[in-house]
């Protein structure tokens, strides 16, 4: 059973039932990870789904031809996870990688509980459609980007939207773990963040980027 000092409503306003935060408190179980952690990887089986509290997961899925990772999109506090909850209805092993930003912590909801409470609770049958109808247009964007945006715009979007999960605008990260999430060579995103510290878009250190724009 969760602290009852959990103010759902704080992060989870739009799930309204009094039953239902009561059964968040009782069936969920909370977890804190730190930066970096995996909480859910390829091949696992997803007995339960996270509601997110503090800090945010970056969602990455394999390429099946080359098999490398590439970069899908950002959860944050008050969201959840789509990807995993169509995994779990359709009772498959999950097809994403999700990696702690800073440091966060989540609600892990076992997973029957999802399927009795879309019956049971009109919010959380909306809460689950706005997630599902969000995820889709992160992925078209996502989609859109890799066809149509030149590297520089989405290498952009990608530490904006870092910056904006974690909160600050200095984060720990390597030119090649750039590279590999959106699936290019680190010397052209080398190159290209050299271009923006001479815009004064970012500040480059040793393994650390500033980001001197407001996402």
């Amino acid at each position: 059973m969760l602290p009852k000092s959990i103010s759902l409503e704080q992060y989870f306003p739009v799930l309204t039932e009094r039953g239902l935060r009561t059964e968040i408190l009782e069936k969920g179980v909370i977890f804190s990870f730190a930066s970096g952690d995996v909480l859910m990887n390829y091949g696992r089986h997803i007995s339960h789904i996270p509601l997110i509290l503090k800090g945010g997961l970056r969602i990455l899925r394999e390429d099946e031809e080359s098999g490398k990772e590439v970069f899908l999109y950002y959860l944050e506090s008050g969201d959840t996870c789509a990807m995993s909850m169509n995994c779990c209805s359709q009772k498959k092993k999950s097809e994403i990688k999700a990696i702690a930003e800073d440091q966060t912590e989540l609600i892990m909801i076992p997973v029957e509980n999802m399927e009795v409470w879309l019956k049971k609770y009109p919010s959380w049958k909306n809460f689950i459609f706005e997630t599902y109808q969000v995820s889709y247009e992160k992925l078209m964007s996502y989609i859109e980007a890799i066809s149509f945006q030149k590297l520089d715009q989405r290498l952009l979007t990608y530490l904006q939207g870092k910056a904006t999960i974690n909160q600050k605008n200095t984060f720990q990260i390597t030119h090649q773990e750039i590279a590999n999430e959106l699936n290019s060579s680190r010397e052209a995103v080398s190159r290209l963040l050299k271009k923006m510290e001479q815009e004064r878009i970012v500040e480059l250190g040793r393994n650390h980027i500033k980001l001197m724009v407001t996402p």
